[in-house]
C-alpha cells in the first residue's frame, strides 16, 4: 500500500514590479482612452472648472478694469481685460491640470485600486505616469481652448500671433500636469493636496503677473516671482496674445519644457516605490 505525501507548498513568488522598459507614447494613450471612456457620461464635472476663470476676466479684467484704463507691458499700453486675459488663459491650463493630476490620481492610487488592475496588463509604472499626464494636461487644454474662444469674442487679442496661443497652452499645461502628478505621488494624505493647494497654488494664481506686472513688487519679490511655473507660462501666453514677440519667449518655453521632464521623471519614479512597493 502506497503512501501518498501532501507536496510541500511552494514558496510565495516575488511581487512582479512591472515592465522595466522605458515609457511608451503608444501604451500611455490606452490609460488616456481609459479616463475618456470612464468620463463618457459625467462631462459636465470637467466643464464645470471651465467657468470659473471666465468669472475673474469678467468681474476683474472689466470690472476693476474699468478703473484701472490702460496697463504699460514695457513699452505698449494695452487695456487692463486684454492685459489679465492672458493671465486666466494660463490659470486655466494650470486649475485643469492640477484638479487630475491632484485629486484624480490620489483616489486610484490610494482608495479606488485602479492602477493594480492596470498594472495586470503590458502597461508599466511609467506608461501609468505618461498616462496620467497627458489626460490632466487635456483637461487643461480643454479649458484654455474655451477660454480662448471666449477672448476673441470679447476682442481681447491683439495679435495674429494669438493662434499660437494654443499649443503655448498645450505645454503650459503639461508642465502643470507633471509637476501635480510629482507631487501626488509624495501625498499620502489628502489633506497634503490641500495643503499645496491653499499655499502654493493661491499664491500663484494671485501674485504671478496674472493680474498686474510684477514690476509693481520690490525687487526681491519679483525675482522670486519669475522663479514660479505660473508666471512664465502667462507671460509666454501675454507675449503671443499682445503680439509681444521677443527672445524672452524661448525662455518661457525653456523653463516650461524643463518643468515637463523633471516633473514626468519624478512622478514615475516615486509611483514605482508607491504602486509597486
Amino acid at each position: 500500500m502506497s503512501v501518498q505525501t501532501e507536496a510541500p507548498p511552494r514558496p510565495a513568488s516575488p511581487p512582479s514590479r512591472g515592465p522595466a522598459y522605458p515609457a511608451s507614447l503608444k501604451r500611455a494613450t490606452r490609460l488616456f482612452e481609459r479616463n475618456m471612456t470612464v468620463y463618457r457620461k459625467g462631462w459636465m464635472v470637467i466643464f464645470s472648472g471651465f467657468f470659473e476663470p471666465i468669472f475673474f476676466l469678467l468681474g476683474v479684467g472689466y470690472g476693476v478694469g474699468s478703473m484701472v484704463g490702460q496697463v504699460d507691458t514695457g513699452g505698449r499700453t494695452i487695456p487692463f481685460a486684454a492685459f489679465v486675459a492672458p493671465g486666466m488663459l494660463a490659470a486655466s491650463c494650470m486649475n485643469g491640470a492640477i484638479t487630475d493630476g491632484f485629486f484624480n490620481v490620489f483616489f486610484k492610487l490610494n482608495f479606488q485600486g485602479t492602477y493594480d488592475g492596470i498594472l495586470a496588463t503590458p502597461m508599466g509604472v511609467r506608461d501609468v505616469a505618461l498616462g496620467e499626464m497627458l489626460w490632466a494636461q487635456f483637461r487643461g487644454v480643454l479649458y484654455a481652448a474655451g477660454f480662448l474662444v471666449v477672448m476673441a469674442v470679447l476682442d481681447l487679442t491683439q495679435s495674429w500671433w494669438a493662434l499660437a496661443a494654443l499649443p503655448a497652452a498645450f505645454l503650459v499645461s503639461l508642465a502643470f500636469a507633471a509637476m501635480a502628478i510629482a507631487i501626488t505621488s509624495f501625498a499620502s494624505k489628502i489633506q497634503h493636496l490641500d495643503t499645496v493647494m491653499g499655499f502654493i497654488v493661491m499664491p500663484l494664481f494671485l501674485l504671478s503677473g496674472t493680474f498686474f506686472p510684477i514690476s509693481v513688487y520690490p525687487v526681491p519679490l519679483q525675482i522670486v516671482v519669475q522663479l514660479t511655473p505660473l508666471y512664465h507660462g502667462a507671460q509666454l501666453l501675454r507675449g503671443l496674445t499682445t503680439g509681444t514677440i521677443g527672445p524672452e519667449l524661448a525662455l518661457h518655453i525653456a523653463y516650461l519644457v524643463a518643468m515637463t521632464l523633471a516633473g514626468l521623471f519624478v512622478a514615475a519614479r516615486h509611483l514605482e516605490k508607491r504602486i509597486l512597493k
